[in-house]
């Protein structure tokens, strides 16, 4: 004989039974808060409010995009490293050409890569095509970034420090190409 209890129904283990799922008067379903991007809301029409971060030295919120390893990741880190608000946006992955803007930023930063570029960093045989559908899909936020880097033949280090300095003499309204090869 079990000294486990059992329930009415015989299962020792009933407890463990998945709960039921949420009716129409249950309220655990709502917790979390919804989105809708729709033309009466949405990011663009209810911005959030840019609060200053004390580990920030700088409020403005800077996302980089470009293709398979240009640089976007460890360029984010560095920028995080010296109190910039950065991250990455995968849009070269995403059919939705206007993904990057999601994030709000108040600064683009593009960095692309050639063929040999990115086959040597990520040790893998990609065809032309590959890196030609991640332009397609980047096409839009390369039309709209306010900084342009092309990484070949840059030291991370390099890309860093030449963003670092668009960052710090930033122009309000400028657009700016930055060539890692002086072939731009």
């Amino acid at each position: 004989m079990s000294d486990r209890p059992t329930h009415s129904s015989g299962d020792p283990d009933h407890h463990f039974a998945p709960p039921t799922p949420p009716s129409n008067t249950d309220y655990r379903h709502a917790r979390w808060p919804v989105r809708h991007f729709g033309l009466a809301s949405g990011p663009q029409n209810n911005p959030k409010p840019k609060t200053q971060n004390p580990k920030w030295n700088d409020p403005r919120q800077i996302v980089v995009v470009g293709v398979c390893s240009s640089g976007k990741s460890t360029l984010a880190n560095n920028l995080r490293e010296k109190g910039f608000r950065a991250r990455t946006v995968a849009q070269e992955h995403s059919y939705v050409p206007h993904l990057w803007q999601l994030s709000r930023p108040d600064l683009l930063i593009y960095l692309d890569a050639s063929l040999p570029t990115i086959r040597r960093r990520r040790k893998a045989r990609w065809p032309q095509s590959m890196l030609d559908d991640e332009h397609l899909k980047l096409a839009m936020a390369r039309k709209h970034c306010d900084l342009y880097v092309h990484t070949d033949g840059l030291l991370p280090e390099d890309v860093a420090s030449r963003v670092l300095t668009f960052l710090n003499n930033n122009r309000a309204g400028s657009r700016d190409q930055v060539s890692g090869t002086g072939d731009q």
